[in-house]
């Protein structure tokens, strides 16, 4: 009885150490929203969707929060989160939009805007290309061409990814050759 009460005693310490109180996870969400929000935002070029995905992110932090010493790399947590949701909801996505076609329930013409047809079915087929040569590189070279678009620094890429700040050049130089040589093979510029 005893070894029990020990350890439900030391499985309490753990999860209050892991915990993070109310207040502090309020300004954690307040400082960092909007640079995940955007990020998603970009990846899935849905906000409402984004918003979804940045939620889910918060909540996943709120769940299963870090330990202690990867709280200092918190943006990249955070991040990294973020746009492995986003890639698995690009996935999703085109399965989704597979099924929905072979049923004969969603005509991708129909999403064209009305001012001008040609430009936004120029735009949206670009933008779904982007999407689908992102599936097709491995996840930490879809994750640092996103967020280094977004606007990060080396450094928090470098934390996000979990790598050495020194090798994101290196990295993102590869990553970028990557994805030519996917879109080339699409057949695309």
């Amino acid at each position: 009885m005893e070894l029990t009460t020990d350890r439900a005693r030391d499985a309490r310490t753990t999860e209050a150490l892991t915990l993070i109180p109310n207040d502090e996870f309020e300004a954690i969400f307040l400082e960092h929203w909007p640079r995940i929000y955007s990020v998603l935002c970009r990846l899935v070029g849905d906000p409402a969707e984004a918003e979804d995905l940045a939620l889910e992110t918060f909540w996943q932090l709120h769940e299963h929060p870090p330990r202690l010493m990867d709280r200092l790399r918190l943006g990249g947590w955070l991040y990294r989160v973020a746009s492995n949701l986003g890639l698995n909801a690009i996935r999703g996505g085109k399965r989704r939009e597979r099924y929905e076609i072979d049923a004969g329930g969603w005509d991708p013409a129909q999403q064209a805007d009305r001012d001008d047809p040609v430009q936004q079915a120029a735009t949206a087929e670009q933008r779904r290309r982007v999407r689908q040569v992102l599936t097709e590189l491995s996840p930490r070279q879809a994750r640092l061409l996103v967020l280094r678009l977004s606007g990060l620094t080396y450094k928090e890429l470098a934390d996000a990814l979990a790598v050495s700040p020194e090798s994101i050049g290196t990295l993102l130089t590869r990553a970028e050759a990557e994805f030519e040589r996917h879109w080339k093979e699409g057949g695309d510029e």
